[in-house]
């Protein structure tokens, strides 16, 4: 934007010294328009010390003081010059009020300056070129910013996009994690669960060779009691065979 503003001003003139007296009469406009802006200065500062209410003379004061770049005194002298009533002298004044608010970057109050001294003076058409030219600064600024802003939101939108992105990521992340650790518990409690089933089967094995070896004992004592009711029987019928052949 500054950039812009400098553009502008170079393209500025100053407006031209109002004459207070006949112009062959009038050393400040000679000495103004040879480029002696500061020996016109001095000649229209010695004449505001003895005519204060001169607007005129505060003008050529001012605008004096504005081609030498005393911008402060200038805008403090055209300000007061503005208590004129001729409208020629008010366009002339507002449009180098414009100047100065110009370069010191205050483009809105550069614009109604401008505005200002197309209204006193319709036909100046150096007014008219700095206000269109002002306007046009302004539009290429809001549109820079309305580019600048666009990026800036596509950016930020890139941004929010991406850490929404890797939120995605992490919770999924942690999801395969918690499912991973999940299946592992349950991998986990069903080996201990068949390691149980296991142990419960082994014992039941082991319960039946005991059922098995019980049984196979009682068989083995009902044999031996066979055999001894046998043997006893035996035992018994020699006896009686023995006294048979005792009688």
């Amino acid at each position: 934007m500054r950039h812009l503003l400098q553009n502008i001003v170079s393209t500025a003139v100053i407006i031209i010294l109002l004459s207070v007296v006949l112009y062959a009469k009038d050393p400040g406009i000679n000495a103004f328009y040879e480029g002696d802006f500061k020996k016109a200065e001095d000649y229209y500062d010695a004449r505001l010390k003895k005519d204060k209410e001169n607007e005129k003379i505060m003008y050529n004061s001012g605008t004096s003081a504005l081609a030498q770049q005393d911008l402060e005194k200038a805008k403090s002298l055209l300000m007061q010059s503005l208590a004129t009533e001729d409208e020629r002298q008010l366009a002339k004044a507002h449009y180098n009020l414009g100047q100065i608010a110009l370069q010191q970057q205050k483009t809105d109050e550069a614009l109604a300056h401008f505005i200002k001294s197309m209204i006193y003076d319709p036909e100046d058409p150096n007014a008219k070129i700095m206000y269109e030219k002002i306007r046009q600064m302004q539009q290429q600024q809001q549109q820079q910013n309305q580019d600048q802003n666009k990026n800036q939101d596509q950016q930020k939108n890139k941004q929010n996009q991406d850490q929404q992105d890797q939120q995605q990521d992490q919770q999924q992340q942690d999801q395969q994690q918690d499912q991973e650790q999940q299946n592992q518990d349950q991998q986990q409690q069903q080996d201990q669960q068949q390691q149980s089933q296991l142990s419960e089967d082994d014992l039941k094995a082991e319960e039946l060779t005991k059922d098995q070896a019980k049984n196979i004992l009682n068989a083995m004592k009902e044999d031996e009691k066979e055999s001894m009711k046998k043997l006893i029987l035996s035992k018994a019928k020699q006896k009686r065979i023995k006294r048979s052949k005792e009688w």
